[in-house]
């Protein structure tokens, strides 16, 4: 068996330092002088971090691989893996550089590699791996470090253990654990697991026996115990795996590496998942049936491969499945050939969700795929219906209110003025039942106005009672305003697309308190003196309930406990509104020449005589509302 060399003690620099590395000043001045071959100073305590390398991975003192040997080159790519690590972590990217430290680690395991893939991992909030790997600067890498170097390291997984959980994992096999799809060792264990705070999946496996599974919920500095009781399978199938372009390639199994290609075993009747990785190339997960008692013959579609990724559902009971093939609940972790893949998550109870992306050379990372709650979903029991309370507001627009002004103009002639437009806002409450469909009650005011100008043509008789008729010209200009509270009962219902998004349609009856007004002005002439004139109770209001029906469509956006709408509401005035209280139209402060008369001896005229306030019409409401459930 031949032993790693051992490597000389590295220069720990100050370039990227973690909170307290400052107490290790006299531990790296330390190890700078023994990479010099100086005497080291006294050491000194320290309660600090570590802080990270920049000296890169050196052969031993005494070598005897000659040039150009196999060992020489994974120094020399050692080397480079880690200086572009370096760089990468010195722009902040601890992802990518961690991938290169680790790669670097596989070819040359050094207190520099070792010690900024753990930083990294930190930084990154993985806490239980960046654990394991400074255990490993004390265990397996210990020669290599000072005292001093050896109690920064101390201190820090004193203060990494105190952010983490623990697991226990015990069992009747020697079966291999994994969790959330990572490998972490094979029963019985030295010792317990370290895990992030939160939900992981536990598997345990074992050939000829059915997988145990389990999700766990572990707290900060809680250790739980599992004990895993596997059962013997009652019958097998058998799987066969070769391709002669991937000979000694590793193989995975429903996520565990199980041997090399090519490779025949033993497996559980029912679907399975694999995978194929060699090197650089490899392949997706694929689905094969393994049927009792017969030989299921699995085929290999291996390209090249992007760094390792991890696919998480949320919540950790879902279904996962990769370009269509099951991998399990939860959690899945590898590497996937270069180009566009699906993932896809399902738990029934929630609405399923799909994410595609495509996975090149430096795609790092996780996937999450969030799920949210179906609540009409049967697994959730009987449920009651929810409260949603709105705030809308709208463009109200008609194109006429059917006014006697507005209808005047089929005797008169008339200037097209704007069509009637305003303004619709209120607060909608509702009941949402489960099956989508909802009651509600909406509480607002609306305002509509428009104006008009009309001409009107008509004579008088002269005064002293002469034979003969004076012409004159009614020029009157008209600001007709309809507002007032607004209340509307109904119903709507609700079609979920997606768990963020639904289409719906209402329908409700409605209101007005109405009041509407026509503010009247205008002038009179003749064919040679304009005055102006002034309608009796021009511009007091009439007051009255205008009904209406309003169906309407909607699109609303769901963001957690809050939603935004937009809607399209039509509304159909169903009756007549009562007429305006308007009287004769006359002459203001005009003085009469009986002798020569002009449109200043006109009399009070029926001009604009008690007018409808509004009639029947149709008013568009395009709406926007934002709400909130409680």
């Amino acid at each position: 068996m031949s032993q790693r060399p051992r490597l000389p003690r590295l220069a720990v620099t100050a370039s990227l330092l973690v909170a307290g590395v400052a107490a290790l000043a006299p531990l790296a001045r330390a190890q700078t002088a023994k990479a010099h071959g100086e005497p080291p100073g006294p050491p000194a305590a320290s309660s600090g971090p570590p802080a990270a390398s920049s000296a890169a991975p050196e052969p031993p003192a005494a070598s005897s691989a000659a040039p150009g040997s196999p060992a020489d080159e994974a120094l020399a790519r050692a080397k480079e893996l880690f200086q572009k690590g370096n760089e990468l972590r010195k722009i902040g990217d601890h992802q990518r550089a961690l991938e290169l430290y680790l790669s670097s680690r596989q070819l040359v395991a050094s207190v520099p590699n070792t010690l900024n893939a753990a930083y990294c991992l930190e930084q990154l909030g993985r806490y239980d791996e960046a654990l394991e790997l400074y255990e490993v600067l004390l265990t397996e890498l210990r020669a290599e470090l000072g005292d001093a170097e050896r109690r920064g390291v101390a201190s820090t997984i004193t203060r990494l253990r105190a952010r983490i959980g623990n697991v226990v994992v015990s069992s009747n096999v020697d079966g291999l654990v994994l969790i959330d799809g990572r490998p972490r060792g094979r029963l019985p264990l030295a010792g317990p697991i370290r895990l992030l705070p939160g939900d992981h999946t536990l598997r345990v496996l074992k050939d000829g026996w059915r997988t145990f599974e389990r999700i766990l919920s572990v707290r900060v500095a809680e250790t739980l115990s599992v004990d895993a009781k596997l059962e013997p399978l009652a019958s097998t199938g058998r799987l066969r795996i070769e391709d002669d372009r991937l000979v000694g390639a590793d193989l995975y199994v429903d996520g565990a590496l199980i041997g090399q290609l090519p490779w025949e075993g033993a497996l559980a009747p029912g679907p399975h998942f694999y995978s194929v990785r060699k090197a650089d190339l490899g392949s997706a997960p694929r689905e094969v049936s393994v049927i009792a008692g017969q030989v299921a013959v699995a085929t290999v579609e291996a390209g090249p491969l992007g760094q390792e990724l991890r696919v998480v559902a949320r919540p950790l009971t879902a279904d996962l499945t990769i370009n269509g093939v099951p991998v399990g609940k939860g959690q899945w972790r590898g590497a996937l050939p270069l180009g566009r893949h699906t993932f896809e998550a399902h738990e029934p109870g929630y609405f399923p969700r799909t994410m595609r992306s495509t996975v090149d050379r430096t795609t790092t990372g996780e996937f999450v795929l969030p799920l949210a709650i179906d609540e009409a979903h049967p697994r959730w029991g009987r449920k009651i219906g929810v409260f949603w309370l709105e705030a809308l507001v709208g463009h109200a627009s008609a194109s006429s209110l059917h006014s006697g002004a507005e209808l005047s103009c089929d005797r008169y002639r008339c200037s097209s003025g704007s069509p009637p437009a305003g303004v619709l806002a209120g607060v909608r409450g509702s009941y949402e039942f489960p099956v989508g469909a909802a009651i509600e009650l909406t509480a607002g005011y609306l305002h509509l106005h428009t104006g008009l100008e009309r001409s009107v043509e008509t004579s008088f008789a002269a005064p002293g009672g002469g034979p003969d008729r004076l012409p004159v010209t009614y020029a009157m200009r008209d600001e007709l305003q309809m507002a007032g509270v607004t209340v509307m009962v109904g119903g709507s219902y609700r079609h979920g697309l997606f768990s963020w998004l639904d289409v719906g349609a209402a329908l409700g009856l409605g209101v007005v308190l109405a009041e509407t007004r026509d503010e009247v002005t205008g002038t009179a002439s003749d064919a040679t003196r304009t005055v102006r004139v002034a309608v009796h109770n021009g511009g007091i209001p009439v007051r009255s309930a205008a009904p209406f029906a309003m169906p309407e469509l909607r699109l609303r956006l769901k963001l957690g406990r809050l939603s935004a709408s937009a809607g399209m509401g039509v509304g159909f005035f169903l009756v007549d509104g009562p007429p305006h209280e308007t009287g004769d139209t006359y002459v203001v402060g005009g003085r009469c020449d009986e002798a020569s008369p002009t449109v200043d001896c006109a009399p009070g005229k029926k001009v604009v005589f008690e007018e409808r306030a509004h009639g029947t019409f149709t008013m568009l409401f395009p709406n926007l509302a934002v709400g909130t459930r409680f």
